[in-house]
C-alpha cells in the first residue's frame, strides 16, 4: 500500500449514555416532570416543531420527557443504570400510573471506534429497571469507516 493511502486509525474510544425517556400523545411533558416532581434535561411537546428554527418542520406527535443520568460518557453502561434508577426510584408509584398513558424507556446508547466492546447487566440491575415499569432500549453506534485519500 503505498504510503500516502496509509491511515493511522485512532486510538481506541469508547463512548457510553443513559437516558430515561417518557412519551406521550395525551401526558404533556410538563404535567410528566409535575407529576414525578424531577425537572428533565430536555423536555418536547406534542405539537412543537421538530426543528424550532424552521417552521415548516414537522411537528412533534408525542410529548417527550428525557433525563440524562448526568455522567460523563466514559463510565460504563451499568454506571449509566444505577445513577438512572437511583434518580428515579422515589417515583415507583406514580411511574406504574404513567406508565397508563406513557412509553417509559430506559435507553442505553454504546460507541466505539474499533467496534469492539460489551458489558454485563447484571441480573439484579435488570430487575431493578423492570421492577420501574422501564423497557430497556440498546442503541449500538457502529465505527466510522476510515478515510483514504
Amino acid at each position: 500500500m503505498s504510503e500516502d493511502m496509509q491511515t493511522e486509525w485512532p486510538e481506541d474510544r469508547k463512548w457510553t449514555a443513559g437516558t430515561i425517556l417518557l412519551k406521550s400523545r395525551t401526558v404533556s411533558a410538563s404535567e410528566i416532570s409535575a407529576r414525578l416532581g424531577i425537572t428533565p434535561d430536555r423536555q418536547f411537546e406534542r405539537g412543537s416543531l421538530m426543528s424550532p428554527r424552521n417552521p415548516a418542520s414537522a411537528r412533534r406527535k408525542n410529548s417527550v420527557w428525557a433525563l440524562t443520568s448526568g455522567l460523563a460518557n466514559d463510565n460504563d453502561l451499568t454506571d449509566h443504570v444505577q445513577a438512572l434508577i437511583g434518580l428515579v426510584d422515589g417515583c415507583r408509584d406514580e411511574l406504574a400510573r404513567l406508565s397508563a398513558n406513557c412509553e417509559l424507556t430506559l435507553s442505553l446508547g454504546f460507541g466505539s471506534e474499533n467496534g469492539q466492546g460489551g458489558c454485563v447487566l447484571p441480573a439484579d440491575l435488570l430487575a431493578d429497571v423492570a421492577a420501574l415499569g422501564l423497557d430497556l432500549a440498546l442503541d449500538l453506534y457502529p465505527p466510522r469507516a476510515p478515510e483514504f485519500g
